[in-house]
């Protein structure tokens, strides 16, 4: 009975919302924190700012330990993938660092650690698991789109090598060039580059963009509109049998 009321206050804290507003300001500080130690700054402040990650630190490992036993379980508690997600931060933040790579480390934890707000704010995760969900529709687009920049880029690098060879040298160097177009940086430049040479090449140019630029990009937006739609339907609206 003791430990039921011992694990019950750690679950009162960490479904308190006075906790999961501190969780989230210490992660808009951790952030703030790591854009400001991107400057340059002067010795007698780093101490300050060391001190600051410090403290950081110590909170996000005992906001882990608080939840871990507010699950009663480790097994329970790393079921949850966004568990595992934190502890991974958490755990990789402890580790210590050293040499010459320990300042770049360092940064690369701080920015990292940001990426725990999604786990914290519940609609960020609603996001992030639709987004999961429309991988293997998505997937199958993407190959697509990746089989027609293959044929176009072989296209393009066989009928515009000499033309520019700064664009189309190769296949490796056109799927690029391909990608830039899709994208629409600054293609009509590119196209501009071999349509004095070959006057047609206004509709591979043409014909590409329609293709991957407007048809399977505008497929790809269509899947995840259409997953994250139902995954909000699913999460926000009623039970019809319970209204």
């Amino acid at each position: 009975m003791v430990d039921n009321r011992f694990v019950n206050q750690f679950l009162l804290v960490r479904n308190s919302r006075f906790f999961n507003t501190l969780v989230i300001s210490v992660i808009i500080a951790s952030a703030l924190y790591a854009g400001v130690s991107s400057y340059d700054i002067p010795p007698r402040y780093i101490y300050l700012l060391e001190f600051f990650d410090y403290g950081i630190t110590l909170f996000f490992t005992i906001e882990i330990i608080i939840r871990i036993i507010a699950e009663r379980s480790l097994i329970k508690f790393f079921k949850d993938g966004w568990n595992v997600f934190d502890f991974l931060i958490v755990a990789v933040s402890l580790i210590p660092v050293g040499g010459a790579e320990s300042v770049f480390v360092a940064r690369l934890l701080r920015i990292v650690r940001i990426l725990r707000i999604i786990t914290v704010i519940p609609a960020f995760r609603h996001i992030i698991e639709a987004l999961i969900k429309t991988v293997p529709r998505v997937g199958f687009i993407a190959l697509l789109m990746f089989m027609f920049i293959y044929v176009w880029g072989a296209i393009g690098a066989l009928l515009f090598e000499e033309a520019d060879p700064e664009h189309w040298e190769n296949i490796g160097v056109a799927m690029l060039t391909l990608v830039q177009v899709a994208t629409y940086d600054d293609w009509a430049a590119v196209m501009g580059n071999v349509i004095e040479f070959y006057p047609m090449a206004w509709l591979y140019f043409v014909s590409f963009i329609i293709i991957n630029a407007v048809v399977l990009l505008n497929m790809v937006i269509g899947v995840i509109v259409d997953v994250m739609t139902t995954e909000a339907k699913d999460n926000f609206l009623p039970d019809d049998n319970n209204t």
